[in-house]
C-alpha cells in the first residue's frame, strides 16, 4: 500500500475506553537478538538490502524461535486456500524506550470542536486541516474551527452525524463516509452530494462506512460493514462485494475494516476474519490470511515493502511476508514480568522520512527506530506541557508543512514538526513536588573548559559526556540559589550573582565556593545582596551592578568600591557593557541607560523624553551591547535601541519593523555582524546591512516564546550562541541555521458587510463562499466591509505576522500580528480596489501572492454610467428643445410683426403717395409754370431750372422709398443686387468702384430682415462713399446652412480709435444706427478696423430668424408647427 494510502487511512467507531498502562523499565532481547540479525544479514533471498534495520524486519518475520519465552503462544493457525499455505509464527518482542526528543503542540481548537475525539484527520489543497469526530466534520485553519453538521431540513447538508471515514482523493476532493452515504465535499459553496451506496432493496440494511481508498485505475473502494464497495466517481455506479458461505472465493466476512492496493499493484482487503487478496477483474479472493485479533484491523505497505497489520485489541501488530505466507504478531513489552504487552494499536503513518508511527488507544505515541530494530515511546508527563496531552492515540496525519497530526481519544489534537531544528533546549531541573516544573534559567554560561553552567533556583554544572552527546554529568550547587548572573574571570573562577543571595565564586577546580553578602556596617562589602549583572573589564577587574550601587572588587583586599550617582534615589542597575574607551555603560530599572566613568567616578544619565523622538524609546533599559564596529546597542522594555553615545539620541526598532517582541532582554553578534536577541516572544537576528529582522519561535524549536528575565545570553569562542528567560534555554550555532524560502499559503476565511456575515445565495455579494472567491462585487450602500484571514500554518500561528493593502486606498503595505487578522474599512468609495494580504512565519519570507480580493463597489443608479448618459441626454434634448421652441417664439415674434410692419409701411406709402408725393407733385408744376414765364436768359430761370432738376431727383427717389414700402422691388429682388443697384448713384460722381458678390447656396430671406440688412448695408456702403478715401468697396452676401453674413469692406483710411470709442461722430448717427438695427433684429454686427488701411463691417444674422423656410431637425419641424398654428390663431383673433 503506497505511502499516500497511509495519510488517509484512518480510524473509525474505536471504543475510548480500555488504555493500557505499561511499566517504565525496558528490556532487551540479549545476544540472541544480535545473533539472529547477523545470520540474517546472509541470506540472500531478501529483495533488499540488508542493513541492521532490514535484519530486524527479516527477525521479525522469520521468527526467533531460540530466544522465544516461555509462555503460551496460542495455537499456530493454519488454512489452505488456492494451494498456498498461510503460517503464523511464533510472537517477537523488540525493546521499548522512552522517547523525551519530542516537543508536542496543543491545536489552538478550544472548545470549538464538535467533539474533541479526533478520529479522522486530512488536509485540502487549500491547506485547511479536516477532522472527523463522532458529532460532525470540522475543519480548522489554525485560529478559528467551521463545524458542519447533519441538518435534516437542508438536503445538501451531511448525510450523516458520526463520521467514520475522511479521504481525499487523486484530484484534491474530501469524500466523507458516514452511514449509508458517501458524501463530496463541494468546496466553492461548502455543500455535499450525496452517494447512494446500497441498492433501494438493502437500504433497510445497517452500513456503516469504515474506510475509503482509491486505486491506481481511480476507482473508490469502500469497507463498510456489510461489504466491499467499488464506485466509479464518474458514472456513479457502485458494485457491491460480499461474503457468502457457500463460495470459498468470495469475501472472508461482510465486516470489512479497510481495503486498498500494495507496492505491487495488488489488492487486499482486512475483514473481521483476517486479510483477503482480492482480484478486481473476478470478484474472487485468490488468498486469506487469518489473524490472531482480527476485530479490528488495518494494514499499511511502507516503502521497504513490509507489509503491516495493526490491531485495536490483542497483540497489537503483526507483519505478513508475502513470499513465505508467514504471519509474525509483534508484541511490544517493556518488562518480561509484565503479564500483558503494550498492545492495541489504532493508527499507522508513515512519514517523508520513512520514519514508522503507532498510535496507540493507552500507550500514547509509537515510533519504530529501523537502525536499532526498537521502538520509541512518547507519553503524557504530568506537569510537561511540551509532552502528549493525552495517552489515547487514535489518528495520524502528515501535512504539507511535514508536521505529524494525532487525534487524541479526549484531548484536542496535538501536532510536532518532524524537521530537525538547529536550536537545542538547554536540560533544566526535573520537576519536584515542592517546586513543580521549573522552566525558568537566570543565566547561563560557558567556560573554558567547555562546561555548560546553567543558572536556576540553584546553580548548574554540566559535562557533557561526549563531545556529540546531548547526555550530560550534572553538578548542583544547592548552596547557591536563585541565579540571574554570572561570568568566568581570568584566572578560571565562575562568578555567580544571585537575587537575595549575594555573590559566590567558585573553584572549579575543587567546587569550593565562596560568598560575599551585604553588610550594613561595612561600607566596603558588597552594596546589595541583589547582583543583577557581572563584567570583566580590558583590566580584568570584575564589576558588579546591584540594586543599590556599581561595585567593583579589589581582589588585592578582598574589598567592594561601590559607586553611586550624586542623586539621592539610587537607580536599580541592571546590565553592564564596556566600550573602546574604557567607559562602562549600565542599564538601569527606570532611568534610562547610565555612563560611568571609571577615571573621574561620575555618572551620565540618558533617559526617555516622550517630548524628543530620539530618546531612548524606554527608560528601562534592561541590557548594553556593543558590536564589532563600535556601534552601540540598547535592549530596552520597548524596543531595541541604536544609540549613539557622542548625541543621545537612539534609532527605535519595535515589533512593527519586524522585531519578534518588544521587550528585548539580552544581545549578541555572530561572527558574520549579524545581532542576535532575545524577547518576550522568541529570538530575532537583525541584519545590519539589510535592516531586516528574521524571528524564531517555538515552532523553530525554541523551548518557549518567553527568553526574558535576567539578560541571560552568552557567546561561546566557537561562536555557538545561549540565550535563557522565562521559558527555559536554548543553544545553538548561528552559521548552520538556514534561511528558508517558504511562507505559507494565506485564505480569507470571512467576510462581513455593514456587521453581517454573508453567504452565498440569490442577491448574495458573493457567488461562491470566501475562502475560495477573487472577487467581491458591492452595492454603493454597502460600504462597510470587514475581511478576516489566515495564513494556514499550525505548528505556531500565533507567531505568523501579516500585511495587507487595498490598492487604490492603502499607499503602503499595513503590518499586524495574528490577533488582528481582520482589517475593516468603514466608508469605501464607488469604484473597484484590489485587497491584498500575505504572511509571514517570522524568517523574512512574504507568501507570494498571497491572497488577493477584487473589491468592486457599484455606484447608485442615479450615479450610473447609464443612467449619467441617459441624464445628460436628456438634458441635452431639454435644452435644445427650450432653444428650438425659443427660436421659434423668436419667428412667430418676426412674423408677426414682419406683418404689422408691412401694414404700416403701406399704409404710410399710401398716404406718402396720395398726399404728400401729390402736393409736391402739384408744387412742382406750379414752380415749373414760374419758370415758363421767366426769361431764359435771366439768372433766376437758372437757378428755378437747376431747382426744379433737384426736386425732380429728389421725387423721384422719394417714389423709389413708396416703392420699397409697398415691396414692390421686395422679395424678388436679391439682396446683393438691390445693394449694388441701389449704390449706382454713388458711384456717378465718384472713381470708388464697388463690387458686389453673393457666395453659398442663396436662400429667401424674410422681408424684415432682408429690409433690414439692406439699410445697414447701404449705411455701411454710402460711409464708405463718403468717407473712406480708398479705391475699392467689396460687398459679400454669404448664405451657409446656419447663419447669413453680410460684409462690407474698403480699402481706404479706416476709422480713428476715438471715433470708434465715441460710437461715431459727433452729428453723424451711422454707426450706432447699424448696431440697433443689428441688436433688434437678433443680429451679431462686429466692425474690424486698421487706421489707414481699410475698414469692415460684417453683420451676421441666424438661419433660424433669416431664413423664410428653414427647416432643422424633426423636433424643429414640430415647433414651427406649434408656431404656425399659433400664427393663425392670432391672425383670425385680429
Amino acid at each position: 500500500m503506497p505511502a499516500q494510502m497511509l495519510s488517509d487511512a484512518v480510524l473509525a467507531r474505536m471504543p475510548c475506553g480500555g488504555m493500557n498502562t505499561c511499566p517504565d523499565q525496558q528490556v532487551g532481547c540479549g545476544d540472541s537478538f544480535a545473533k539472529s540479525v547477523s545470520e540474517l544479514r546472509t541470506q540472500s533471498r531478501w529483495r533488499f538490502r540488508l542493513n541492521s534495520f532490514w535484519g530486524v524486519c527479516a527477525w521479525l518475520v522469520l521468527g526467533m524461535p531460540a530466544i522465544a519465552e516461555t509462555h503460551d503462544l496460542g495455537a499456530q493457525a493454519t488454512h489452505l486456500i488456492s494451494g498456498t499455505q498461510i503460517t503464523q509464527t511464533l510472537p517477537v518482542r523488540p525493546p521499548v524506550m522512552t522517547g523525551s526528543d519530542i516537543r508536542f503542540y496543543r491545536a489552538a481548537t478550544g472548545d470549538a470542536l464538535s467533539q474533541v475525539r479526533v478520529s479522522q484527520i486530512v488536509q485540502d489543497n487549500q491547506g485547511f486541516m479536516w477532522f472527523g469526530t463522532q458529532y460532525g466534520l470540522n475543519r480548522y485553519d489554525g485560529y478559528k474551527v467551521k463545524v458542519f453538521l447533519h441538518d435534516s431540513a437542508d438536503p445538501k447538508s451531511l448525510s450523516g452525524v458520526y463520521i467514520t471515514a475522511l479521504f481525499k482523493d487523486k484530484s484534491g476532493s474530501i469524500w466523507v463516509g458516514c452511514n449509508q452515504f458517501l458524501d463530496k465535499y463541494d468546496p466553492f459553496t461548502e455543500t455535499f452530494s450525496h452517494y447512494q451506496i446500497q441498492s433501494s432493496q438493502a437500504r433497510h440494511e445497517q452500513l456503516t462506512i469504515k474506510h475509503i481508498s482509491q486505486d491506481s485505475d481511480g476507482a473508490f473502494w469502500l469497507a463498510t460493514t456489510n461489504g466491499l464497495f467499488t464506485l466509479n466517481p464518474v458514472s456513479g455506479l457502485v458494485k457491491t462485494y460480499r461474503h457468502d458461505p457457500n463460495n470459498p472465493s468470495s469475501l472472508s466476512s461482510n465486516d470489512v475494516k479497510s481495503s486498498g492496493e500494495d507496492r505491487e499493484g495488488n489488492f487486499w482487503a482486512v475483514t473481521r476474519e483476517g486479510l483477503d487478496k482480492f482480484d478486481r477483474k473476478t470478484g474472487k479472493v485468490l488468498l486469506h490470511v487469518p489473524q490472531y485479533e482480527p476485530r479490528e484491523s488495518f494494514f499499511y505497505e511502507d516503502r521497504y515493502g513490509v507489509f503491516w497489520l495493526i490491531h485495536a485489541l490483542g497483540t497489537g501488530l503483526s507483519i505478513f511476508n508475502q513470499k513465505t505466507n508467514t504471519l509474525t504478531p509483534v508484541h511490544l513489552r517493556k518488562s518480561s514480568s509484565s503479564p500483558t504487552a503494550l498492545s492495541g494499536f489504532v493508527a499507522i503513518l508513515e512519514d517523508h522520512d520513512g520514519v514508522l508511527w503507532l498510535g496507540s488507544q493507552g500507550g500514547g505515541l509509537f515510533r519504530f527506530d529501523r537502525d536499532h530494530g526498537r521502538f520509541i515511546q512518547y507519553r503524557n508527563e504530568s506537569g510537561n506541557p511540551n509532552s502528549l496531552a493525552e495517552n489515547s492515540v487514535v489518528s495520524l496525519y502528515e501535512d504539507k508543512e511535514q508536521n505529524i497530526w494525532l487525534g487524541m481519544g479526549t484531548r484536542e489534537p496535538n501536532l510536532f514538526s518532524t524537521t530537525k531544528t538547529p536550536f537545542e533546549s538547554l536540560p533544566l531541573l526535573p520537576a519536584t513536588a515542592e517546586y513543580g516544573r521549573d522552566t525558568f534559567v537566570g543565566a547561563v554560561l560557558k567556560d573554558a573548559s567547555g562546561d555548560l553552567w546553567i543558572g536556576q533556583r540553584i546553580l548548574r554544572r554540566l559535562r557533557r559526556q561526549a563531545s556529540e552527546s546531548t547526555t550530560y554529568i550534572t553538578t548542583n550547587f544547592d548552596t547557591i540559589n536563585h541565579v540571574i548572573s554570572m561570568v568566568e574571570d581570568r584566572n578560571g573562577s565562575i562568578w555567580v550573582g544571585t537575587f537575595g543571595d549575594g555573590l559566590s565564586r567558585v573553584d572549579k577546580r575543587t567546587g569550593h565556593v565562596t560568598t560575599y553578602r551585604h553588610d550594613a556596617a561595612d561600607q566596603s562589602s558588597l552594596s546589595s545582596n541583589i547582583v543583577t549583572f557581572l563584567l570583566i573589564d580590558h583590566s580584568g577587574a570584575l564589576w558588579a551592578s546591584t540594586w543599590d550601587g556599581l561595585d567593583r572588587f579589589d581582589r588585592e583586599v578582598d574589598r567592594f568600591t561601590v559607586y553611586r550617582p550624586g542623586s539621592d534615589i539610587v537607580p536599580l542597575f541592571l546590565g553592564i557593557t564596556e566600550d573602546s574607551r574604557g567607559m562602562l555603560w549600565v542599564g538601569t530599572d527606570a532611568n534610562g541607560v547610565q555612563r560611568f566613568d571609571p577615571a573621574t567616578s561620575r555618572f551620565s544619565e540618558y533617559m526617555n523624553d516622550p517630548a524628543n523622538h530620539t530618546s531612548v524609546s524606554d527608560s528601562r533599559v534592561n541590557s548594553v551591547f556593543v558590536d564589532h564596529l563600535g556601534t552601540m546597542w540598547l535592549a530596552t522594555q520597548n524596543g531595541v535601541n541604536k544609540f549613539d553615545p557622542g548625541s543621545g539620541a537612539a534609532e527605535a526598532y519595535y515589533e512593527r519593523d519586524g522585531l519578534s517582541g518588544n521587550v528585548v532582554s539580552c544581545i549578541r553578534e555572530d561572527g558574520q555582524g549579524k545581532l542576535w536577541m532575545s524577547t518576550n516572544k522568541g529570538i530575532s537576528s537583525f541584519d545590519q546591512q539589510s535592516r531586516m529582522f528574521r524571528n524564531y519561535f517555538t515552532a523553530d524549536g525554541l523551548p518557549g516564546p518567553d527568553l526574558t528575565g535576567w539578560a541571560a545570553c552568552y557567546k561561546s569562542p566557537d561562536g555557538e550562541m545561549y540565550f535563557g528567560g522565562f521559558s527555559g534555554g536554548v543553544a545553538f550555532h548561528p552559521e548552520l541555521i538556514t534561511e528558508t524560502a517558504w511562507a505559507p499559503p494565506v485564505v480569507f476565511t470571512d467576510v462581513r458587510v455593514l456587521g453581517h456575515d454573508i453567504t452565498v445565495g440569490p442577491g448574495s455579494p458573493l457567488r461562491q463562499v470566501i475562502t475560495q472567491s477573487d472577487q467581491l462585487v458591492l452595492n454603493h450602500n454597502q460600504t462597510m466591509l470587514s475581511l478576516e484571514f489566515a495564513a494556514l500554518s499550525y505548528l505556531n500561528p500565533s507567531s505568523t505576522r501579516y500585511r495587507y493593502k487595498l490598492g487604490g486606498l492603502d499607499s503602503d503595505w499595513n503590518q499586524t500580528g495574528s490577533n488582528q487578522r481582520a482589517v475593516t474599512y468603514t466608508s469605501l468609495p464607488t469604484g473597484s480596489f484590489t485587497f491584498r494580504v500575505q504572511a509571514t512565519t517570522g524568517h523574512g519570507v512574504w507568501s507570494q501572492p498571497g491572497a488577493t480580493l477584487t473589491i468592486l463597489i457599484r455606484p447608485a443608479w442615479w450615479n450610473s454610467w447609464w443612467f449619467r448618459s441617459i441624464y445628460a441626454s436628456f438634458l441635452s434634448l431639454l435644452v435644445s428643445l427650450i432653444y428650438l421652441y425659443r427660436v421659434h417664439q423668436l419667428r412667430l415674434q418676426y412674423s408677426l410683426r414682419l406683418e404689422e410692419r408691412v401694414g404700416e409701411r403701406v399704409r404710410i406709402a399710401r398716404e406718402l403717395h396720395d398726399t404728400l408725393l401729390q402736393g409736391f407733385h402739384g408744387l412742382m408744376l406750379r414752380f415749373q409754370v414760374a419758370m415758363n414765364l421767366i426769361s431764359e436768359d435771366s439768372k433766376a430761370h437758372s437757378v428755378l431750372e437747376d431747382a426744379l432738376d433737384r426736386a425732380d431727383i429728389l421725387l423721384n427717389e422719394s417714389r423709389d422709398r413708396i416703392r420699397d414700402l409697398r415691396h414692390e422691388t421686395g422679395p424678388e429682388t436679391p439682396l446683393v443686387e438691390a445693394l449694388a443697384e441701389g449704390s449706382r448713384e454713388l458711384q456717378k460722381d465718384s472713381s470708388i468702384v464697388l463690387a458686389a458678390v453673393a457666395t453659398g447656396v442663396p436662400r429667401k430671406l424674410n422681408s424684415i430682415i432682408r429690409d433690414e440688412l439692406y439699410l445697414i448695408g447701404r449705411e455701411a456702403i454710402i460711409n464708405a462713399f463718403r468717407h473712406s478715401q480708398g479705391s475699392r468697396i467689396e460687398v459679400e452676401v454669404e448664405f451657409n446652412p446656419s447663419a447669413v453674413v453680410l460684409r462690407v469692406r474698403d480699402d481706404g483710411q479706416g476709422i480713428s480709435k476715438d471715433t470708434l470709442r465715441a460710437g461715431g461722430s459727433v452729428g453723424h448717427w451711422g454707426l450706432s444706427g447699424m448696431r440697433e438695427r443689428a441688436e433688434k433684429m437678433g443680429a451679431r454686427l462686429r466692425l474690424w478696423n486698421r487706421f489707414g488701411a481699410g475698414t469692415e463691417v460684417e453683420v451676421k444674422v441666424p438661419g433660424t430668424i433669416a431664413y423664410l423656410n428653414w427647416r432643422g431637425t424633426s423636433i424643429g419641424h414640430w415647433l414651427g408647427a406649434v408656431a404656425n398654428v399659433r400664427r393663425r390663431r392670432f391672425r383670425r383673433n385680429n
